[in-house]
C-alpha cells in the first residue's frame, strides 16, 4: 500500500499527478493506482510509462477504461516502444525495433478505436479487429479519448508523428555517440521539442490542447532555483513538469519519496 500512501501525501502536497512504471516483472502499476484512485479525490493517476509494443491493446483498453471510470476520469497513459532492459529480455525476446514500432502505431489505433466505442473494426499487420456487441464495457469518463502521453524522439519525423496524434509528448533526444555518460539536456532543448511537435502537429491538421512533458529530478537544497527553472519552462512551452530520481540508491526509497514529496511542486 506504499504507493497509496504516497498518492496521499502528493494530493495534500498539490502535486497534481502520481504515477507508477510498468515492469514485466514487479509491481503491477495498474493495481498499485487503483488503491490511489480509491484514497484520493483530485490527483491524477498515470504510468510512466507502459511500453505499448508488448502490451495487448484490447487488454490496455480494458485496464485503462475500468480505472479511468473507477477515478472519474483521472487516468494518464503514457507509452513508449519500452526500453529493452534485462528486466524484459528475461522473459521476452526482442523482435526487433521495426516490429516493435508497427506494434505502437496498430496499438495506439486499436487503443483508440476501442475507446471511442462500438462498432470499431481494425485489420493491420499484427492486430485484426471485428466489431462486436458482446458484453460491451461502458466507455471512459475522459472523451474523445484516455488521455495518452507518448514519447517522441526530436528530429525523428516518424516518431514525433506518432507523438503528434496523441494528447502529449514526452521527449526524448538523440544522443551524440562520442560523449559518454548522461548529457543534461537544455532548456533550449525542450523549447525546441516543443516547437518541433507543436509545428509538427499544426502540418499534419492535429488540432486542440496538447502537453510537453519535462522530466528532472529537482534539487531539494535549492527551491528558489527549481522555481526560477519551471518558469523558464513554462515560458519555453512545457505545460507539465515530472519530478523523478531513477539513480537514487537511498537505503530508504519510501522516505526518500515522501521527502521530495512533501516538498510541493517547483511552482514558476
Amino acid at each position: 500500500m506504499e504507493f497509496a500512501d504516497l498518492a496521499v501525501a502528493a494530493e495534500a502536497a498539490g502535486w497534481d499527478a502520481v504515477f507508477g512504471w510498468e515492469a514485466l516483472w514487479g509491481n503491477d502499476p495498474w493495481i498499485s493506482l487503483t488503491a490511489a484512485a480509491m484514497r484520493t479525490e483530485r490527483i491524477r493517476l498515470g504510468t510512466m510509462l507502459t511500453p505499448l509494443p508488448r502490451r495487448k491493446p484490447w487488454d490496455l483498453a480494458s485496464t485503462t477504461t475500468t480505472l479511468d471510470r473507477l477515478s472519474n476520469g483521472r487516468v494518464i497513459l503514457g507509452v513508449g516502444m519500452g526500453a529493452l532492459h534485462p528486466g524484459w529480455l528475461a522473459f521476452e525476446r526482442d523482435q526487433g525495433r521495426k516490429t516493435r514500432a508497427e506494434l505502437f502505431d496498430e496499438g495506439l489505433d486499436v487503443l483508440f478505436g476501442l475507446w471511442a466505442g462500438q462498432p470499431f473494426a481494425y485489420d493491420g499487420k499484427h492486430y485484426q479487429v471485428q466489431p462486436t456487441d458482446f458484453e460491451l464495457p461502458l466507455p471512459p469518463v475522459q472523451q474523445p479519448r484516455i488521455t495518452t502521453w507518448c514519447v517522441g524522439l526530436q528530429g525523428a519525423r516518424k516518431s514525433m508523428a506518432r507523438a503528434a496524434r496523441c494528447d502529449g509528448l514526452l521527449p526524448n533526444f538523440p544522443r551524440d555517440p562520442g560523449i559518454e555518460g548522461v548529457v543534461p539536456v537544455s532548456v533550449e532543448h525542450w523549447a525546441g521539442a516543443a516547437r518541433e511537435i507543436r509545428e509538427l502537429r499544426a502540418e499534419l491538421g492535429f488540432t486542440g490542447n496538447y502537453d510537453i512533458v519535462y522530466e528532472g529530478t529537482a534539487d531539494l537544497s535549492d527551491p528558489a532555483a527549481e522555481r526560477e527553472q519551471a518558469g523558464e519552462l513554462a515560458a519555453a512551452g512545457i505545460t507539465w513538469w515530472l519530478d523523478s530520481d531513477w539513480e537514487s540508491a537511498s537505503a530508504d526509497p519510501i522516505a526518500y519519496q515522501l521527502e521530495r514529496i512533501e516538498a510541493g511542486p517547483p511552482r514558476p
